[in-house]
């Protein structure tokens, strides 16, 4: 196995937690249904004091770090099979979605302590 195909897997990684991710987002935006691995640990879903505060606060972020994921993983597999982008752009984005990500975790820890 090369490197490009590893970096293939990770870009099927990356769009597939993106889709899953806007999943989430679209339970909790539409359905009130906080989705149990994702957003809390399980079996605090039903714990929550205030489900519509809490979909209030974290429904954009999540939805911003789905559509980080799907990007970033867009980008890679278009630069493995379709045509080859610019390095420096391809590292951005995923430098970009790890700042995402840590920034969601800090988001999630928060809105652990304001809403469970």
């Amino acid at each position: 196995m090369n490197t490009n195909s590893m970096f293939a897997i990770m870009d099927f990684v990356m769009v597939g937690a993106g889709l899953y991710l806007l999943y989430a987002w679209f339970l909790l935006q539409f359905k009130n249904e906080i989705r149990e691995g994702v957003l809390v640990q399980s079996g605090m879903a039903n714990k929550c004091k205030d489900p519509e505060g809490y979909k209030k606060y974290i429904a954009p972020k999540l939805l911003i770090f789905a559509l980080c994921a799907l990007a970033s993983g867009g980008l890679g597999l278009y630069s493995d099979y379709v045509k080859p982008v610019n390095t420096y752009l391809y590292l951005g984005f995923t430098v970009f979605f790890f700042v995402v990500l840590v920034l969601f975790v800090r988001y999630i820890k928060k809105a652990q302590d304001m809403f469970f």
